[in-house]
């Protein structure tokens, strides 16, 4: 399994230009590697859902979409994503519990996950086995391509 790593938000990236609109595009990492990378974001929020979607869809990422844990579980075995974007306090099924679940599932055991939530006092029980990395909300955009980039590298 793939080391965790720490990231910090006051060191840029780079290679991550800003686009019309402020939004960001990492233009040397469009490739067809990424093109082809699927990212399942689970998030309550329906704003932070759809910007999580229009972020990653601009830097070539597939993206998958789910509201919670539970529902999270029927899309991460429908779509077989490469990697997982998760809040953890979420309706029906808390992010840990679904994290627990895919820890569970032998077919799904070495799915790398992200946790994206606003509850950094989780950090330790998060940081679990299948969990690489943690990124408190509020976040920068690039701080998340970070991540990726970094879980990319960690597993390739």
């Amino acid at each position: 399994m793939a080391d965790s790593f720490a990231l910090r938000s006051d060191v840029p990236h780079p290679s991550i230009p800003t686009l019309r609109g402020g939004g960001l595009m990492p233009a040397d990492r469009l490739s067809a590697e990424a093109d082809r990378l699927r990212v399942l974001v689970v998030d309550d929020s329906p704003a932070l859902r759809l910007m999580l979607a229009d972020l990653l869809t601009a830097a070539g990422y597939q993206v998958i979409l789910a509201d919670d844990g539970d529902v999270a579980l029927t899309e991460v075995r429908r779509h077989r994503p490469d990697v997982v974007l998760t809040d953890l306090n979420m309706p029906r099924m808390h992010g840990l519990h679904f994290i627990a679940a895919l820890q569970a599932d032998p077919n799904l055991a070495a799915l790398p996950v992200l946790v994206l939530t606003s509850e950094d006092g989780e950090r330790k029980r998060a940081l679990a086995p299948g969990v690489q990395g943690w990124i408190v909300k509020p976040f920068e955009p690039a701080e998340l391509l970070e991540a990726l980039w970094s879980l990319e590298r960690l597993e390739g």
